[in-house]
């Protein structure tokens, strides 16, 4: 006998509606769970940002401020930071390091006095020469040199310090270019009352001051300096004049680096607030780091 099957519709669409109601409720208790605040105390809770992102500090001496840092002194503390710019500074580096280039462009740059002790002792010769009268350490200045003998440590500083009480020096600030050459003569400073804001110490490895220095040349009439590498004459005239210094060789190269060394271990005992710079870069690249160095001690002087 084949069987027959009901057909119930009430039953069947009350089994739609409970499967309904129990879908609705299902998708209810999803949005309820999601819309629910994250506690900051849980221990799923997300951290924010500024929480987990990296907080770099710069190293002060010879680094580069963070962009933020950056955009402070280039804007709203420039005059602030412009006024807080060390005014007595001094540079320190071997031979063939740069050290007088950047003296040159930091003086221009922010209108210090460059002051080089071969420089000054030039002038004093000259002028006492033109003017037929001279101090009495100006006279010893004009013997020794006459002579080629090393001018001693006390004649130097006097000269030095001389220079320094001038109003422009004064007045504007002042840059020394390699002086203090060794402890006494920083020693001979201190004692006179004079204290660097900022050492800047330029590092330059020794193969790479032998190869600019032995490939400088002179020119005579001009006292300008070129490198057949990296810095031609601009004319086959002015090329045809320049002369090797005596001392821009191999050989004496490595006798001066060496001296420079040990002496530059004695000075840099002697003070606290140095800017180690790497120097290997081009001049336009060191003066760069050099200018980042000094505007993260302005910064710091500012803020205390």
């Amino acid at each position: 006998m084949r069987q027959t099957h009901h057909f119930h519709p009430q039953k069947q669409w009350i089994t739609c509606l409970k499967n309904a109601t129990i879908s609705a409720l299902l998708l209810l208790v999803l949005l309820i769970t999601h819309s629910t605040p994250v506690s900051c105390s849980s221990k799923a809770a997300v951290k924010s940002p500024q929480t987990t992102r990296h907080q770099h500090t710069p190293a002060l001496w010879g680094a580069r401020p963070n962009a933020e840092a950056s955009s402070d002194v280039n804007h709203s503390n420039h005059a602030a930071l412009t006024a807080a710019f060390p005014k007595h500074i001094i540079v320190m580096g071997g031979p063939a390091s740069g050290k007088g280039t950047q003296c040159q462009a930091l003086a221009e740059k922010h209108g210090l006095v460059h002051l080089s002790t071969g420089d000054m002792l030039r002038q004093s010769v000259s002028e006492s020469t033109d003017s037929g009268e001279s101090s009495p350490h100006i006279s010893a200045i004009k013997k020794y040199m006459e002579s080629g003998k090393l001018i001693p440590d006390d004649i130097i500083v006097r000269l030095v310090l001389d220079r320094l009480a001038c109003p422009d020096c004064q007045n504007q600030g002042w840059i020394l270019d390699g002086f203090p050459r060794t402890a006494n003569q920083a020693r001979a400073l201190q004692r006179a009352g004079i204290h660097p804001e900022l050492f800047l110490f330029l590092n330059v490895p020794d193969e790479l001051a032998i190869k600019r220095a032995c490939g400088r040349r002179t020119d005579p009439l001009t006292g300008r300096v070129y490198h057949l590498d990296w810095n031609l004459p601009p004319s086959r005239i002015i090329e045809d004049r320049l002369i090797v210094r005596s001392d821009d060789t191999v050989e004496s190269m490595k006798q001066r680096l060496k001296q420079f060394r040990e002496n530059a271990k004695a000075v840099k005992r002697c003070y606290s607030n140095i800017a180690e710079i790497d120097g290997i870069g081009t001049p336009g690249e060191v003066l760069n780091e050099i200018l980042c160095a000094i505007d993260i001690y302005s910064q710091r002087k500012q803020s205390v």
